[in-house]
């Protein structure tokens, strides 16, 4: 029996509470044994609590930066719709030169693909802030530091402009690739960005 109760307390200090001691003695063995098996039953009850509990507070977490990641979104939007009015406006122009049939081939083609150029780019930059809005468990992968400092920065230049402040990026040499979440990454960059900003 003493060894029955030993092996039981070395299992529970390791964290496995289970199969509980069986000990048919009446005698004080006998009670330390219901007694180990009662503190196992209460520390595995305690280890879900702080599972339950961990598990809730990360959740939490999560909506909190999610939420910080919106309020940033919304912060951006009025520099992004600088940003996509420039392009606008070349699409507008050209397209209004193209309907007017005042331009040769040559010329409209060239118009054609100015629109063509700057469509792209206001989709990248919508695609870039809705990549960066989206909630999404972190993911790590293979990154390029400097395509992320690059795109984030791109994303922040024009709320930096709004606030007269200028970024100034030194890219790394060689490029440093690292094992990372891209999204929480650009999320670190933008904060470090706004509060230099502020």
């Amino acid at each position: 029996p003493l060894n029955t109760l030993i092996d039981k307390v070395h299992r529970a200090g390791q964290g496995d509470f289970s199969d509980p001691v069986r000990l048919k003695s009446g005698d004080e063995l006998g009670r330390l044994g219901v007694a180990i098996n009662e503190m196992c039953e209460q520390l595995e009850h305690q280890r879900m609590d702080l599972e339950a509990e961990t598990a809730s507070r990360i959740e939490a977490v999560d909506q909190l930066r999610h939420a910080e990641r919106l309020n940033m979104v919304g912060r951006m939007a009025a520099g992004l719709a600088h940003e996509i009015g420039t392009p606008l406006n070349v699409v507008s122009g050209r397209a209004e030169l193209i309907a007017g049939g005042q331009l040769s081939d040559e010329a409209t083609r060239e118009s054609a693909k100015a629109i063509h150029s700057e469509a792209k780019r206001i989709a990248a930059i919508v695609r870039h802030l809705l990549d960066f809005a989206r909630q999404s468990t972190p993911q790590r992968s293979r990154q390029n530091l400097n395509d992320l400092i690059s795109l984030t920065v791109s994303l922040m230049e024009p709320l930096a402009a709004r606030n007269h402040t200028t970024i100034d990026v030194h890219l790394c040499k060689p490029d440093l690739t690292i094992e990372v979440d891209p999204a929480q990454i650009r999320q670190v960059l933008t904060n470090l960005v706004v509060n230099a900003v502020q």
